[in-house]
């Protein structure tokens, strides 16, 4: 794809990658998924993994490097209470005037905002934290305040025994989330060496390396940043083939694999995902493709299939949950497999041609290459529906009909 002018701002990045990585071990394709992330405004990463493996001190070490000392961690293992989160009531006004004067939490105000152990907040504060994610705003005692611009990280360890199961929607509202693995034999020695050299100053050695208007200037040119209309025409297919259901598995109680039964695209992607991602999806992957082409000059479909394993594995439920890095892994390679041979077929130009006009020879090849991509189908069954009003085909010649759905 295009290359891009190289911002300026470009080596305080890479400025921040070295300072990680002399601190931190291992991780490193979980890592450059986070710093990606970190370029577009109202970031938010979960990080997920066993204890011990250092998400908080990754955690930590991210917000140093952005804002110094001036962010605020809240622990889900402690008991949280509303005024740490969103606000208080200041009693004195209230007391002498009778005014309602909210105090603003200093979570809700800084920048940058840390939760450790999210898993264990109560449902009281994960509904202030989420209407926060979700509308950038937080009220208290019948008062709004606005949040702009921040960055949210927060950590989890899924194998915990937690408290409190926090609803899909929630984690929906997290941008990507990043999995890190315990260390190898030699990057141990690697920690001990680094702890030698730190001791319990790893984190505090920390430096600020990007300013607060340095991160804004960098989020505001991502987002002038262009992408390739391909481009977003592969994020779009790609992640509509996680959603696409032939059968209506977004409105149906039918459980998988039962709904799958019978059905034409079983050895699709579709059959192995329960609950499909949400069109945040596409949003957040979008974000991330024009910061890689911010930071590196360009950005190609490899990389876009790379990103969406961050961007898909918190987003969706498997039919084979266990392993959620391992399905994510193999239903992605199969998502390339499946881009070339659309590339080879030229589906998208055929489809674009019987849009302009209706040509019976092109539309037989359609249905041809309609009976092995279900995202294509679906497009030809709206082209179906047109042409039969218009008395083009009839509806025994369309494919719905030859494929048993109707």
């Amino acid at each position: 794809m295009g290359m891009v002018n190289m911002s300026s701002k470009r080596p305080l990045v890479e400025k921040l990658r070295e300072e990680l990585s002399r601190r931190f071990i291992g991780n490193d394709e979980a890592l450059s998924a986070l710093l990606l992330n970190l370029l577009h405004r109202k970031s938010t990463t979960l990080i997920r993994a066993p204890r011990g493996t250092g998400k908080s001190t990754l955690m930590l070490l991210i917000l140093k490097g952005l804002f110094g000392d001036d962010f605020v961690v809240i622990s889900g293992a402690s008991e949280v209470k509303r005024g740490e989160v969103v606000g208080r009531l200041h009693i004195p006004s209230l007391e002498k005037r009778g005014v309602e004067k909210v105090l603003w939490a200093k979570f809700v105000q800084a920048q940058g905002k840390g939760i450790d152990e999210v898993n264990r907040l109560n449902p009281y504060t994960t509904a202030n934290v989420y209407h926060l994610m979700q509308f950038g705003e937080v009220w208290a005692y019948g008062q709004k305040y606005t949040v702009e611009d921040y960055t949210l990280l927060a950590t989890e360890n899924p194998s915990d025994a937690t408290t409190f199961v926090q609803p899909p929607p929630f984690y929906d509202r997290f941008d990507i989330t990043i999995y890190l693995n315990s260390l190898t034999v030699s990057q141990k020695f690697a920690l001990q060496e680094l702890n030698n050299n730190y001791g319990h100053d790893l984190v505090r050695s920390m430096p600020q390396v990007i300013g607060t208007e340095d991160l804004m200037e960098i989020r505001r040119e991502v987002e002038e940043t262009d992408v390739e209309p391909e481009l977003i025409g592969f994020i779009n297919t790609l992640i509509r083939d996680f959603q696409v259901c032939v059968r209506g598995k977004e409105h149906s109680n039918v459980p998988l694999p039962v709904l799958c039964e019978g059905c034409h695209f079983t050895r699709f992607v579709c059959s192995r995902v329960k609950e499909p991602p949400s069109e945040r999806a596409t949003l957040i992957l979008l974000q991330l493709a024009k910061a890689k082409k911010w930071l590196e000059g360009k950005v190609e479909e490899n990389d876009i299939v790379e990103m969406a394993k961050w961007v898909l594995i918190h987003r969706m439920s498997f039919l084979n949950p266990e392993k959620p890095l391992k399905e994510i892994g193999e239903l992605l390679e199969r998502e390339k497999e499946r881009m070339f041979e659309r590339e080879s077929r030229k589906q998208w130009f055929i489809l674009n041609e019987l849009y302009s006009n209706f040509s019976p020879g092109l539309y037989r090849t359609a249905k041809e290459i309609a009976a092995e991509d279900n995202v294509f189908a679906e497009e030809l069954f709206f082209l179906e529906e047109k042409w039969v009003k218009e008395g083009k085909i009839s509806r025994e010649e369309t494919l719905k009909v030859g494929l048993g759905i109707e």
